[in-house]
């Protein structure tokens, strides 16, 4: 593409910090995009172990990892999305 020719690298956004866009993020390409995760929460949480915590069988703090240790490569903006402008991108 045209972007690609002057150098620039197509922007990649992901919206949220859930499942699939942490998965994204630890082994994304960014060499190859320009990523900028877009979500209210800084953090991804192991939600599967959290009655452990409760129990004493794992500590809450091994069950978060925060958004910008995921990949130091990627952007993060602290927000929510209320509307995608498909025409204007």
């Amino acid at each position: 593409t045209a972007e690609r020719a002057a150098g620039r690298k197509p922007v990649l956004v992901v919206l949220g910090s859930g499942w699939g866009a942490h998965s994204l993020i630890k082994v994304i390409d960014t060499d190859t995009y320009d990523v900028v995760v877009v979500s209210p929460r800084n953090h991804f949480v192991f939600t599967p172990m959290l009655p452990s915590t409760a129990v004493g069988t794992v500590e809450f703090r091994s069950l978060l990892e925060p958004v910008r240790i995921s990949n130091p490569y990627v952007t993060y903006c602290e927000a929510s999305c209320d509307t995608i402008d498909l025409e204007r991108k």
